[in-house]
Order: structure tokens, then C-alpha cells, then sequence
């Protein structure tokens, strides 16, 4: 557990202004792409972001990485049976409508193959990564045209390695010139699962307490608390309130997992725009206070991130990218330990939660990629850019040409931060 001198420490660090109002568009982007409400399980964007140019000069040279494995099936099989069990048991009784018995039909249709592919990647997850690998080439092309020497990690989950080889053989196919070495092994898993029983470094940590209580407003709301598959599926009059709300938390779990694994749809439409967006507040929240207490999980990958870097740098490593491919469990803590748009400075209004994080950034395939530039004019400052899901971010650092940051402030920032976290742990 970490010292209250150090969580002090930091939040002192972060208080100077992080513009919540770049972020003010949340309710327009979910919205726009209402699966975006599903957070987590949102499938990876397909919209690309007008970067803003470097100063003049200034190119890329070396990136470094981390991502979630692409849209797979359920990561564990308990939902399936959960699923068929409260199906089967509801059509027994007698207590499915009509649309219920025609949704329990088709669930049991496909129900060997969710059985068969629980925690695989499927093909959509597949396709994200390679279409990531490949914006990722044609944005940076100055890194990657004359070939080089690109690492990949993975975790040992084989969603993660799958991942990981379309990624690699996406930016193959770009270019073979470049030289991919792909690893999946227990001396790695520092820079993308520390907490892994298997890693022989295990890094755990006691989570923190969150320091602001209450939830979002919405969340009393009646667009919030609405059981639509009840009201589909079921003949409600039979159900009492807790059998109810654990048929809704089923089923709508199943719902949202469904664009990734090829059956978007069979579920119909249950939820208005506005119901779609206060639940997403709601469940937004929950993932930022358990992200935000988790936050110190990520200083492995941190810390790969600064030593990788600094090999580039200083020519002790000639390589042009580090490649991280691992689950959302540490994207998020990794995402709000870096600080990216303001995420590690808590608001005191839970309704402002969804302006400094948004779990829909911890999608399938989702990413943070830190690219590196260096001036073409000898013993230029190299500076640093963060993208999140491939949109450029704001970072806690001196910001006077942002959102492109000095690495000699970012390496100092959280190499503090990281020898911090380890000194008082």
C-alpha cells in the first residue's frame, strides 16, 4: 500500500490546469456511435483523427506502444452458462414471450460455438489489429519506410498472441524491409501483464481507496434503471425484483458483447439513445474508480516504456518500435497513470467523471502509443506525443507546444513517479 505522503505527492503534481474541456464532447461521441455506450466492449473505432503537425523540423523516429488484445469471445465460460441456464429455466416455467422463445432459440443454436471460442479471438479482433498496424505505418511512415528493427510482447494469453502476430504481420505486409521479432514469455511480462502468477518479477499492489464517493446523477435517473430484456423476454409479473435485475445484468452483458463476436443484432434494439448514454455514464464511472484505485499496477510498463526509450535515444538499441500487446486491465490503469487527458486528478463531482476518462478508449484493440520526434538541427530537444485509440491526448507535463511534450520533462515526470511508487510500496 502506498504511502498518504505520496498519493498527496501526486495529486500536488497534477493540479495545474489539464483542459477537462477538450474532453467536453463526450455525449456527441457516444452518440455519434452508440456502441460506444458499451464501454469496454466497444468494437475499435474506424474513424481516423487529423493529427496536428510537429514543429517545424521536428520528424518521428521511434514508437512505443501498448495495446488490448482485438474483440474476442467472453473471457470466461460462466456467461454461457449462466445464459442457458436462466433461459432454459425461464422456458420451463413458462415465462418467455414470444420474442423470449425466439431469442432462447437462436442462443441455443449458437450456443456450441460460444462454448468452443470462449476467450479466443475471433475474426473481427483479428482485423482490428491489422487495420491499427496499418494506420499506424501510413501515420508514421518516416519510422517505418526504411525498415528496422520492431519488438512485440505479449501476454501468455493466446487472444493476446493472436493479436499480436496480425498486428506484426499487418506491418509486414507494409513493408519487408522490416524486421519483426515476436515474443510471448514469461521474462517480458513486466511490459504488459506485471501482476501475471507467472512473471518471475510478479508486481502486485494493494488497491487504493477511491477518494471521491457518489455516483453520477444520471444514475437515479429512469433512462439508467429501465430492464429492457425483462420487459422483452420475460413475462414480468412473475419475477420478483432481484430475479429481475439479474436477468437484465445477464442479458445486457451477452448484449454488448455481441459486434464482436458476429451476431450484432439479434437482440434487437432494447435501449433509446438516451438510456444507451446515462448507462454508459454509470458504468464509465465504475471503470474509472476501479482503474484510478488500480493505477500503480501499470508502473512495470511504465518503466519499460522510459528504459526502451532511453536505449533509442542514447544508440544503445536501434530499434524503431516496442510493441505491447496485453488486456484492458492494464490499459486502463496505464492509461490514467500516465495522466492522459487529466484522468489521474479526480474530479470532486462524479458528473464530471466522464470528462477525464472514457472506458470506451479501453475498447477491443484499443492502444496508447507514444511516438518520439527528433529535430533535424543537431542537439534539438526530442519531444514526445500520446495517442489514445490513435487520437492525440494531453499529458501532465509543461504543455507549450502541446500535445507535443519535451522528453527530458516526461522522462523525469515518471521516472519519478514510478521510483516513487516503488520506494514507498
Amino acid at each position: 500500500m502506498l504511502k498518504n505522503k505520496i498519493l498527496l505527492l501526486v495529486l500536488l503534481l497534477f493540479s495545474f490546469p489539464l483542459a477537462w474541456g477538450q474532453r467536453a464532447d463526450v455525449r456527441e461521441e457516444v452518440y455519434a456511435d452508440p456502441q460506444r455506450s458499451y464501454g469496454n466492449d466497444f468494437p475499435y473505432p474506424t474513424e481516423t483523427c487529423r493529427p496536428t503537425p510537429p514543429p517545424r523540423g521536428y520528424k518521428p523516429f521511434y514508437l512505443s506502444h501498448y495495446g488490448r488484445h482485438g474483440s474476442r469471445y467472453y473471457w470466461e465460460a460462466s456467461l454461457y452458462r449462466r445464459m442457458d441456464s436462466l433461459l432454459t429455466d425461464a422456458y420451463t416455467r413458462g415465462i418467455l414471450t414470444e420474442t423470449g422463445e425466439s431469442f432462447y432459440r437462436q442462443f441455443s443454436s449458437i450456443l456450441p460455438e460460444l462454448t468452443v471460442g470462449v476467450t479466443e479471438l475471433t475474426p473481427r479482433g483479428y482485423e482490428q489489429h491489422v487495420r491499427v498496424a496499418k494506420t499506424m505505418y501510413d501515420s508514421f511512415p518516416e519510422i517505418f519506410r526504411k525498415g528496422g528493427r520492431v519488438e512485440a510482447f505479449s501476454s501468455l494469453e493466446g487472444r493476446c498472441i493472436v493479436s499480436m502476430a496480425a498486428f506484426c504481420q499487418s506491418l509486414a505486409r507494409q513493408n519487408r524491409k522490416l524486421d519483426i521479432f515476436q515474443r510471448a514469455s514469461r521474462a517480458t511480462l513486466d511490459a504488459v501483464v506485471p501482476d501475471a502468477k507467472e512473471n518471475p518479477r510478479r508486481w502486485t499492489i494493494d488497491p487504493e481507496p477511491f477518494p471521491v464517493a457518489g455516483e453520477p446523477s444520471v444514475s437515479a435517473g429512469p433512462a439508467a434503471r429501465r430492464m429492457p430484456f425483462v420487459e422483452m423476454f420475460f413475462k414480468d409479473a412473475s419475477l420478483g425484483e432481484r430475479e429481475k435485475m439479474t436477468i437484465q445484468s445477464t442479458l445486457n452483458t451477452f448484449y454488448t458483447s455481441l459486434p464482436s463476436i458476429g451476431y450484432e443484432g439479434m437482440m434487437g434494439e432494447p435501449y433509446s439513445l438516451e438510456e444507451m448514454y446515462s448507462r454508459w455514464e454509470v458504468s464509465n464511472a465504475g471503470a474509472y474508480r476501479h482503474y484510478w484505485s488500480r493505477r500503480y499496477l501499470a508502473v512495470p510498463i511504465v518503466e519499460d516504456i522510459l528504459d526502451r526509450a532511453e536505449a533509442v535515444i542514447s544508440g544503445r538499441s536501434t530499434e524503431i518500435a516496442d510493441l505491447r500487446f496485453g488486456h484492458d486491465s492494464y490499459l486502463g490503469p496505464l492509461n490514467i497513470l500516465l495522466g492522459l487527458d487529466g484522468s489521474l486528478t479526480v474530479p470532486t463531482d462524479p458528473d464530471d467523471f466522464k470528462y477525464v476518462y472514457q472506458n470506451y478508449n479501453t475498447c477491443m484493440a484499443g492502444n496508447i502509443q507514444l511516438v518520439f520526434y527528433k529535430s533535424r538541427k543537431p542537439g534539438g530537444e526530442i519531444l514526445v506525443k500520446a495517442l489514445l485509440c490513435g487520437r492525440e491526448v494531453t499529458l501532465p507535463l509543461p504543455g507549450e507546444q502541446a500535445p507535443y511534450y519535451r522528453w527530458s520533462d516526461f522522462r523525469a515526470f515518471y521516472r519519478n513517479l514510478c521510483d516513487n511508487a516503488r520506494n514507498n510500496r
